[in-house]
């Protein structure tokens, strides 16, 4: 199994505030609906309530401690509710994309393969941030660098790291 880290990081490492993205990026959100459609996303609760429903066009697992509270919801079968990491080994998914939030980024990120990242080129001050990625163990396969523009207020890039042999 595959695991895939994708996120959107400000300069200074966060990722959000009181559970929301801090920027508008139509082309990150484009980017991510790309690459995760048809595929397996994994997030844990809280990235769950914030999105606030269940992403269409892929199987969602949501990690959560308190699975008794998602129970119904495993009558769909885009769904599946884990208590722990150990859970989705069990799974047979060739990759699982990693969508956040901050724990569950902290609790895979020693298993991912990849990282797809959005570097926002601005600094935010947020309560959620991305785990530091480590050049002795990742090594950048590429970045692709866009300027704002009307639809896009911050300069970003679109960064793939993959996990050093």
């Amino acid at each position: 199994m595959k695991f895939i880290l994708i996120a959107a990081v400000s300069k200074n490492g966060f990722i959000g505030k009181n559970n929301q993205l801090m920027w508008h990026l139509p082309n990150d959100l484009k980017r991510f609906k790309d690459l995760t459609t048809g595929e397996t996303v994994l997030m844990g609760r809280k990235t769950f309530d914030s999105i606030g429903k269940i992403l269409p066009e892929r199987r969602n697992i949501i990690l959560t401690r308190n699975k008794i509270n998602f129970l119904c919801l495993e009558n769909n079968k885009n769904i599946k509710i884990v208590s722990s990491i150990k859970e989705i080994k069990n799974l047979t998914y060739k990759k699982i994309f990693i969508i956040g939030g901050e724990k569950t980024y902290a609790s895979t990120i020693e298993k991912a393969q990849i990282i797809e990242l959005t570097l926002v080129h601005e600094k935010f001050h947020g309560d959620a941030k991305f785990p530091k990625i480590d050049p002795k163990k990742w090594k950048k396969i590429y970045e692709f660098i866009y300027e704002k523009d009307r639809h896009h207020l911050f300069n970003y890039s679109f960064i793939r790291f993959e996990r050093k042999k």
